[in-house]
């Protein structure tokens, strides 16, 4: 199998259990799970969770991590939800401040696929690759870089801020992986360049009024289909389309159905005003502080660049927005 990418190059895949992988239903869905909820209304740019988890694998694939890293990449997304990150403000185990349901889900969705079978066919442990913390390239916490977060940021750099591939091929040139299985930028300056360009993503998108309006928009929308009982929660754990579709079955006899739909399809269908609003709704915030090597010394942005201390604990703080219906 042959994988053309853009930004990471091409690759030569062979190994059948990667091969099958991709071709599991499992994986499969991911292509209809927008990245980042209902970006068509919302985001400039569309990406769904198949296309990031195929380029996470191949950023690992890239930086020589072990075919079990590689695996795990791949798979690091199939336990996310309809909407993707949206289902925190959906379902009452959700948690908005920390968007991880998907986190704490990934046992049952591996567990409802095909996933354990197939990794068992070629000798892995589905419950080994399943938890995360055993694979440090892959993810970290903030405000780490991890190859998660490298690769959701650079893609969006062209989706979102219009940069060129090229610049962020230029990047990625600085990018590094120690021995101890730890990212890091080989020029503090370009490490710097890359955290202000991830924080100009968090403030415009990540925690950004649009944002805040697309997690409004669409949990109304679905929580009252669910009240309603014109969707189930088991239907949340198929593609966003589906969801969308078996809700506007009824969108004719039910008016408020509709006015939570045109909302959703109104990028601007809220506004903020703290001192009358209808709901706060709180957008995790992302800030990273990566490591750079410095005089043969791996030290953090913040260490070299000291203005970047203070941004970093100012933007890890959770962002509220005081929203009404315009």
């Amino acid at each position: 199998m042959q994988i053309h990418n853009e930004i990471y190059g091409d690759f030569d895949i062979s190994e059948e259990v990667l091969i099958e992988l991709m071709g599991s239903r499992a994986i499969q869905r991911l292509k209809g799970i927008d990245e980042t909820g209902y970006s068509k209304v919302f985001h400039p740019k569309q990406k769904n969770r198949y296309d990031h988890s195929i380029n996470v694998f191949l950023l690992l694939r890239k930086y020589n991590a072990s075919l079990e890293e590689q695996i795990a990449g791949l798979l690091h997304d199939i336990s996310h939800y309809a909407f993707s990150h949206v289902i925190d403000y959906i379902l009452k185990e959700g948690d908005t401040e920390k968007q991880d349901l998907q986190d704490r889900s990934k046992k049952k969705f591996f567990l409802n696929s095909t996933i354990p079978s197939i990794l068992e066919k070629y000798g892995y442990d589905w419950e080994y690759i399943a938890e995360e913390e055993h694979f440090s390239l892959l993810e970290q916490s903030l405000p780490d870089i991890c190859a998660d977060r490298l690769e959701y940021s650079l893609t969006d750099f062209v989706a979102f801020l219009d940069m060129d591939i090229s610049e962020v091929k230029e990047i990625i040139g600085h990018i590094k992986v120690n021995p101890k299985n730890k990212w890091y930028f080989d020029d503090a300056e370009v490490g710097y360049e890359y955290a202000k360009l991830f924080k100009d993503l968090n403030d415009r998108y990540f925690s950004g009024l649009l944002s805040a309006n697309m997690f409004k928009s669409i949990k109304d929308f679905v929580k009252y289909a669910l009240e309603k009982e014109y969707i189930d929660e088991k239907d949340l754990e198929t593609e966003d389309q589906y969801v969308i579709d078996k809700c506007l079955k009824y969108i004719e006899k039910d008016e408020i159905l509709d006015k939570y739909w045109k909302r959703m399809n109104n990028k601007n269908c809220f506004y903020e005003d703290e001192n009358n609003y209808e709901e706060i709704i709180y957008c995790k915030s992302r800030v990273v502080d990566p490591l750079c090597l410095v005089n043969n010394e791996l030290k953090r942005v913040s260490e070299v660049y000291k203005e970047w201390e203070m941004i970093v604990k100012e933007e890890a703080v959770v962002k509220k927005h005081f929203l009404i219906a315009q």
